[in-house]
């Protein structure tokens, strides 16, 4: 009976900690201080795997974690200055200019354009990044900025709390309907608390406000509802997916061997039903579009989304050791070459998994998507911590767990933010991907065999 007692003071004392650590990130924190972030984010994986194990109900676990989410109501952003950008984006779209069509350095400077104060603080903390690029977020996402900017105006702390709280519905829709998917896959339905209480998620959605949340909910229901076989409703909602960020595009060739009802390749029955998802999800996406529609729209997204293969790079693995390479070969960064390269290996992967089988169940599609998601990562330039969401997410569907030591591994990288600019550390990036990399081939190569 004392042991039982101390157990739930043990738990008690747990939620405890885990509110002053998201208090103290979201309200005290200062990005640069690295080792105390890193310290703090460690002890919150801790203390959050213990309550997972502790045999709270699941209901009780849940409504936890969206109590230490409602503890960053009230905060401004620390980790990440991604929200400037998407505020000047619904500023832009309420003032009726499109943010497709112009950079925030070419409207700051226009004598016709909203000097507001908010307008010049959101131009000076977006950094030189956005304020020189065309925005890419997609129609949704802006759809949400713009409803966010009209309900709150010129008031940032209000802008901030309106996209939260947008953010944490749509975060209850992922938790209703995975939990469904769980069930029907005979699975554990606290499964979700992988996702849901995972501080990685905690900190990148409802406290520096990225998008993924808004993005995961349509997926999951975009997969819900092809595997009750509603196929034209699940097109819809991938469409609204990629609309929201356009990850999940990669994943539509994964689709077709699913889609398969036979065991022959490219069956009669096959190829109709994928040509139809296609063209629902294309008109989807062109009505979406629609609202933006210019011709300089593609020439501008474009130009800026290139950039990312060819220009940006943030705590990557194997485009580092290549770019390592490339200064012993050429004497310059031949990121240009390399990180177009990786961006065909990353494809010819998705294609290799798309064809790997004439027909695969539902549980398959999902262990691809994670697999795609994943190689698409670990080939990437660029990997913020809240980019690996997507692969974290589709992980509890599956028996895979080595996204949930990445979510913490990739914590590591909070180190590149000093006071001054950005910078990388090395030695941190190596044990980071060391164990990655490690962890990866032991569940999908090592395990595999030692099960057979």
């Amino acid at each position: 009976m004392k042991f039982k007692a101390n157990q739930n003071w043990f738990k008690v004392l747990s939620i405890i900690l885990l509110c002053f650590i998201y208090y103290w990130i979201g309200y005290e924190l200062e990005r640069h201080q690295f080792w105390l972030l890193f310290s703090m984010y460690t002890s919150a994986f801790g203390l959050s795997f213990y309550l997972y194990k502790s045999g709270m109900q699941l209901r009780h676990l849940i409504g936890i974690s969206f109590l230490f989410k409602l503890i960053f109501l009230f905060s401004i952003p620390e980790l990440s200055q991604d929200f400037y950008r998407f505020i000047w984006d619904g500023m832009l779209n309420n003032l009726g200019i499109n943010p497709y069509l112009f950079t925030p350095n070419e409207l700051i400077d226009n004598t016709d354009f909203n000097r507001g104060s908010l307008s010049v603080l959101l131009y000076d903390e977006m950094g030189e990044l956005s304020q020189t690029n065309y925005s890419t977020y997609p129609p949704i996402a802006q759809l949400v900025y713009s409803l966010s900017y009209y309900l709150a105006g010129g008031n940032l702390l209000f802008n901030v709390i309106s996209i939260r709280l947008i953010q944490l519905i749509a975060e209850v829709g992922i938790v209703v309907f995975s939990i469904r998917l769980l069930k029907k896959l005979n699975l554990q339905s606290k499964n979700i608390l992988f996702f849901t209480l995972n501080p990685l998620v905690i900190l990148e959605s409802s406290f520096s406000l990225h998008f993924e949340v808004i993005m995961l909910f349509f997926l999951v229901l975009s997969l819900y509802y092809v595997y009750i076989s509603k196929l034209y409703v699940s097109a819809v909602g991938f469409a609204i997916a990629i609309a929201s960020k356009m990850l999940p595009l990669m994943l539509l060739p994964l689709l077709f061997p699913f889609l398969n009802k036979k065991v022959k390749y490219f069956s009669k029955g096959q190829v109709l039903r994928f040509l139809k998802f296609i063209i629902v999800l294309l008109l989807s996406l062109v009505l979406a579009y629609s609202f933006f529609w210019n011709p300089e729209l593609v020439k501008n997204n474009s130009k800026t989304l290139s950039l990312y293969f060819t220009s940006f790079e943030f705590n990557a693995s194997i485009y580092y050791m290549l770019r390592w390479i490339g200064y012993l070969w050429n004497g310059y960064n031949m990121i240009a070459v390399f990180g177009k390269l990786l961006s065909i290996i990353a494809f010819l992967v998705i294609v290799f998994l798309s064809f790997k089988k004439k027909k695969i169940d539902f549980k398959a599609l999902l262990k691809y998507m994670l697999f795609a998601s994943t190689a698409y990562y670990l080939l990437s330039t660029t990997v913020h911590p809240w980019y690996i969401m997507l692969p974290l997410f589709l992980s509890i569907f599956t028996n895979f767990r080595y996204m949930l030591f990445w979510s913490l591994l990739i914590g590591l990288s909070y180190s590149a933010y000093k006071i001054e600019g950005v910078s990388e550390n090395l030695w941190l990036l190596a044990i980071q991907y060391i164990s990655v990399y490690t962890l990866v081939s032991y569940e999908i190569i090592l395990k595999r065999k030692l099960v057979f």
